[in-house]
């Protein structure tokens, strides 16, 4: 049997807004899942003072050091926000700012053999204001690329001041889709 670790990276404040209404029914994945909650858990923004330039890790000791081990060892993320201002969440973009690390290390320290190894990956986008998500989908892109992650799908709930995401059929029925989507990927590898 196949064990899969999944990384749930979520960017909300809200413990049980829009956001973690999706989160949650991701119930239909296999094998172990983990939630970073950026807001909650104890992760500071990178503060350019260039450790990792001369190098391997980060300086700051928090629980960013045991995620950057799970960015190694697990097949799948998710990557989940509300959009604010058309934007990932502050807190969600604070954590990418610590994913500089893995850029130095490729980029500066010129570690030709570094490579985190290859997850799957999920987006999950809510909001309900009048922007458009394109600009949050960029960035979230970005730092599934950082990360070695190929998106295999997204869930876009954008009308939650109009209808919460529980009520949004659509975007828990793409959840579930892409869930088991996730299973069948990991099953064969």
């Amino acid at each position: 049997m196949i064990y899969i670790k999944t990384l749930i990276i979520s960017g909300s404040p809200r413990k049980k807004g829009d956001s973690m209404t999706l989160i949650n029914e991701m119930i239909y994945l296999n094998g172990e899942v983990k939630i970073i909650e950026t807001y909650y858990d104890n992760i500071s923004p990178c503060l350019d003072c260039r450790y990792c330039w001369e190098n391997e890790g980060c300086s700051i000791d928090d629980e960013m050091q045991e995620i950057y081990k799970l960015l190694d060892e697990v097949d799948n993320i998710i990557l989940a926000s509300p959009l604010y201002f058309s934007e990932l969440s502050g807190e969600l973009l604070s954590f990418a700012s610590r994913l500089q690390t893995f850029f130095v290390a490729r980029c500066i320290r010129k570690e030709v053999d570094f490579e985190l190894k290859e997850k799957n990956g999920v987006l999950i986008l809510t909001g309900g204001g009048d922007g458009s998500p394109d600009d949050a989908i960029r960035r979230a892109n970005i730092i599934f690329r950082h990360i070695n992650v190929k998106p295999i799908g997204k869930v876009l709930s954008l009308n939650t001041n109009k209808k919460s995401a529980n009520q949004d059929a659509q975007a828990l029925n793409r959840v579930k889709e892409l869930a088991l989507n996730l299973n069948e990927l990991n099953k064969a590898n």
